[in-house]
């Protein structure tokens, strides 16, 4: 199950509209998708559920009796919306829950603990979060292994960004907790020059860490969800159909790249190699025939190694080749499970395309690829 936070302490950006409408893409391609609304202002829920009467149950009611120590179900409060889509809606009192829950223990795993509760039938959960940094945002990126960030070509976004970046960092260095980042350039008109250099530089800065889909600036992309449905079920000939279309789709190759071209899958918490072509790109590492191919964008990096117990955490060997900003190395590796990190100029990371990891003795995060033996047939 893959857990996308769509986050951004700027309003305004699309978040929402992209929360909406790519789970409503991904369950037309019958992926099992449920939408976390985590805002008190509950436009995704509106967004969904605009004829559908207030909710018995919100996300609320949910925080609400797990801080009393109250058993409490997600399923208690999804509602089903269409075919493979459900909503676990929101209103204004979810804003009370950060003081509300103001001094509980644990109070940053609710929605993490709860989400635990439906893996296994999800294919997808997508969380919208509220525009700001704060406790519901925290427990949504707490609950994901991914994010989206959308970002309208503006000066304020490109100044945002970095701030959002920071609270990723100070979500892993408190709580050890890595999140694949990706940013979506969202609201664009591309009528302006300053609109599209806006829109390379963030391309520029985010090198590797962006969707190639941009959404454009649609009028029907309101329209659809003031009548609580999605663009996919509203208007079929408008470009917010074609980009949010295509935005589901980039996200699917993402998982065909580790389930099928790149027979990447995710069973427990490693992630499996076998034979395969060439790695598609800088992600999770792929497997040829015979080797398994580590890769990662750092265009501006002078060295980039690759370490693991493939090579006894020995720098001799190490290195890997930039190839048009992308760094890789080919590695021959005999089936078995195997922890490994990058060093990028001298710094220590973990793969920030693979969301198998697991702490190491010197409180980091070590990622891990498992190699199965080459199934006959």
């Amino acid at each position: 199950m893959r857990t996308i936070a769509v986050v951004n302490q700027k309003g305004g950006c699309g978040k929402t509209i992209t929360s909406i409408n790519l789970s409503a893409f991904l369950a037309r391609e019958q992926r099992r998708v449920l939408l976390v609304d985590m805002d008190p202002q509950g436009h995704a829920t509106l967004g969904l559920l605009a004829e559908a009467g207030p909710p018995a149950r919100t996300m609320y009611d949910l925080f609400l009796q797990r801080a009393a120590g109250q058993p409490a179900a997600l399923r208690d409060v999804i509602r089903t919306v269409r075919d493979n889509l459900d909503v676990a809606p929101a209103d204004i009192l979810l804003s009370a829950i950060p003081d509300t829950l103001a001094g509980l223990v644990g109070r940053e795993n609710i929605l993490s603990d709860a989400i635990a509760g439906v893996r296994g039938s999800y294919d997808y959960v997508v969380v919208d979060c509220p525009p700001n940094v704060g406790l519901l945002t925290f427990n949504a990126l707490k609950a994901c292994s991914e994010a989206i960030v959308p970002m309208d070509p503006s000066f304020f976004s490109l100044h945002g960004i970095g701030k959002l970046l920071e609270t990723f960092d100070v979500l892993e260095k408190e709580t050890g907790h890595q999140i694949a980042v990706r940013a979506l350039v969202t609201l664009y008109s591309g009528r302006t020059a300053f609109a599209k250099a806006v829109a390379d530089d963030i391309r520029h800065h985010l090198y590797g860490r962006h969707f190639e889909t941009v959404i454009r600036y649609s009028v029907k992309l309101a329209e659809a969800a003031s009548h609580g449905v999605p663009i996919a079920h509203y208007c079929r000939w408008c470009v917010g159909f074609e980009d949010y279309q295509a935005l589901a789709t980039e996200v699917l190759l993402q998982e065909a790249a580790r389930a099928e071209n790149g027979s990447v899958s995710v069973e427990g918490d490693a992630i499996l190699v076998s034979a395969a072509v060439d790695c598609p790109g800088p992600l999770a590492p792929a497997a040829t025939s015979k080797e398994v191919v580590f890769a990662i964008e750092a265009p501006q990096a002078a060295q980039v190694q690759v370490m693991g117990d493939f090579n006894d955490w020995n720098l001799e060997g190490s290195d890997m080749e930039p190839v048009d900003g992308t760094w890789k190395k080919v590695v021959t590796l005999p089936p078995g499970r195997y922890r490994y990190r990058y060093i990028v100029d001298g710094r220590w990371q973990r793969d920030p395309f693979n969301v198998a990891v697991e702490p190491n003795p010197y409180g980091g995060l070590d990622s891990i690829v498992v190699v199965q033996e080459k199934r006959a047939g």
